[in-house]
């Protein structure tokens, strides 16, 4: 069984007034403005600090204390202005990273839920460019030519607990792999003191997480993935050829998926088992040798995002 609902649906799904129940556009009216770019400068700090422990740590530290004003500001917005992709794109990114994908699946539904119910007023509204302006920032999670900005914050969402060592994510067992790899010592060594987790590490982390905190992990996670695709049907059927690609973001879920289900294994099967014993037959070799699209393997891959 999944979490409880992190956000408020009722709340932010009501509409702004009874005249204009989508709101009105915040980047222009005078008395939103200053929340947007509030919102806007606070996740541009924040992904900057992301990547400045980067460079100096060879790993992504948590700072997920720097995504609250984020998530906070842009409910705010959601529930007071404005229905608005792009406030809704960024809450997204903020929930990945402080609730993982409790988060992530709050926020695929919030997105899919404002799609269907004020898709004809939604912001940002059309213009030159038709639709694509719309949705071009549900498209930027994704990426269209390359990785978008939700795929590294998937890759960094926790896949086991964590006690005496951890929580690890997807990005750290897939760098252990890489480290497995390595058959000179001196590399080895240099990788992990740049920051690379080695493997046993995280199967002791793995170790420690308890069955229950697994299958909770699995069920957000499944949950996650049913909400993005009913999020991209809803989006297919309203934009048609010009519906944004999915290919990254279910290519990073797969991924988590079967990094979870490697470490967890006996854990998982017992609520699982029916649906998931091909994908841990599967998996019984160590999933992620080999990179699969979206794949993080150092610090370099993650700046693309």
């Amino acid at each position: 069984m999944a979490s409880p609902p992190i956000l408020d649906f009722d709340q932010l799904l009501r509409p702004i007034s009874d005249d204009v129940p989508a709101g009105i556009d915040i980047r222009s009216d005078a008395n939103a403005s200053p929340l947007y770019y509030s919102v806007k400068d606070a996740r541009s700090s924040a992904r900057a600090k992301e990547r400045s422990s980067l460079v100096e740590d060879g790993e992504a530290r948590d700072i997920s204390v720097e995504w609250r004003p984020v998530l906070a500001q842009a409910q705010d917005l959601l529930t007071q202005y404005s229905k608005d992709l792009e406030v809704t794109a960024w809450l997204i990114e903020a929930a990945v990273r402080l609730d993982g994908f409790a988060g992530l699946r709050d926020g695929f539904r919030l997105a899919r839920e404002l799609v269907e119910r004020f898709w004809n007023d939604i912001y940002p509204r059309p213009d030159e460019d038709g639709i694509e302006t719309t949705i071009a920032p549900l498209a930027g999670l994704n990426g269209e030519e390359g990785e978008g900005t939700l795929i590294f914050p998937i890759r960094g969402a926790p896949i086991t607990g964590g006690q005496s060592v951890g929580p690890f994510a997807t990005w750290n067992y897939e760098q252990a792999l890489a480290l497995e790899q390595i058959s000179d010592s001196e590399k080895r060594d240099k990788r992990v003191a740049a920051g690379a987790i080695a493997l046993p590490t995280i199967q002791q982390a793995a170790a420690e997480t308890s069955a229950q905190d697994f299958m909770l992990l699995h069920d957000n996670l499944q949950a996650a993935q049913t909400e993005f695709q009913q999020l991209s049907a809803a989006l297919d059927e309203r934009c048609a050829h010009a519906s944004p690609p999915t290919s990254n973001i279910r290519h990073a879920l797969e991924a988590c998926g079967e990094a979870l289900r490697y470490l967890a294994g006996d854990k998982l099967r017992p609520a699982s088992s029916d649906r998931t014993s091909e994908a841990d037959g599967e998996a019984s070799s160590a999933p992620g040798t080999a990179a699969a699209p979206g794949q993080v393997r150092s610090r370099d891959d993650a700046f693309r995002v």
